[in-house]
């Protein structure tokens, strides 16, 4: 399978990706498409946005009263789109996209391996960097969409439900229910059913699971430190 059906199967015919990996396992060109577009997503809303936008952004996280001085308004404006600040930006996406992207790979790895699966290391980054793909999706729809709108709170989460309150833990529970996440979850799931030779219920519980613990945990979190 040439590189460029990969890149199109993980969307439209996953289970022949997987196939197609657990014979032959590639990462490396949707994990560079993973960083590029994370360091991408980073940039352009600081580059493109007009600074108005950023500055009601942060007078919206101030507590009540509390107003910003022209020193600060200056600050913001000054720093944010220098050179510094920009590649800070983009480092800062390529590690979390690129770093997570790892810790999942190695954390899957151990646990289909301590399940029984018969996984190598290159074929649990091959799963997770062409399921990362999907979330390269997301980050092209948050981008196109903030830049159209011109606002920093487009979300793709269950938090647009509008009978859930800000700053309660459901709502930072809602956020962490991602669409692009959820269908990221499930093709992962299947590509680990296939490379691990595992069965699909085993497979999907065994992605699913750690990730509602985590999200429990990080909204938990979230929750507290908004308080």
């Amino acid at each position: 399978m040439s590189e460029g059906r990969r890149l199109l199967s993980v969307f439209v015919a996953p289970n022949e990706l997987f196939t197609d990996l657990d014979e032959r396992p590639r990462w490396l060109v949707p994990f560079i498409i993973l960083i590029l577009a994370a360091a991408v997503a980073s940039v352009l809303p600081r580059l493109l946005l007009p600074t108005e936008v950023w500055l009601d952004a942060m007078r919206q996280q101030l507590p009540g009263g509390v107003e910003m001085s022209q020193e600060q308004i200056a600050v913001v404006t000054t720093t944010m789109r220098s050179p510094v600040s920009v590649a800070l930006n983009a480092l800062g996406g390529i590690l979390i996209s690129g770093g997570g992207a790892i810790l999942a790979t190695l954390f899957f790895w151990a646990l289909f391996s301590i399940l029984g699966g018969k996984i190598s290391f290159t074929r649990s980054f091959a799963v997770v960097s062409y399921s990362s793909l999907i979330n390269v999706l997301g980050m092209v729809l948050i981008v196109t969409l903030t830049l159209i709108l011109q606002r920093l709170d487009i979300q793709t989460s269950f938090a647009l439900l509008p009978v859930l309150k800000p700053n309660t833990y459901l709502y930072r529970l809602a956020a962490q229910i991602d669409f692009f996440t959820v269908w990221r979850l499930i093709i992962m799931g299947l590509g680990f059913s296939v490379v691990a030779n595992v069965p699909k219920v085993k497979s999907y519980l065994s992605v699913i699971i750690p990730w509602i613990l985590l999200s429990l945990a990080m909204a938990a979190l979230r929750f507290g430190f908004s308080r």
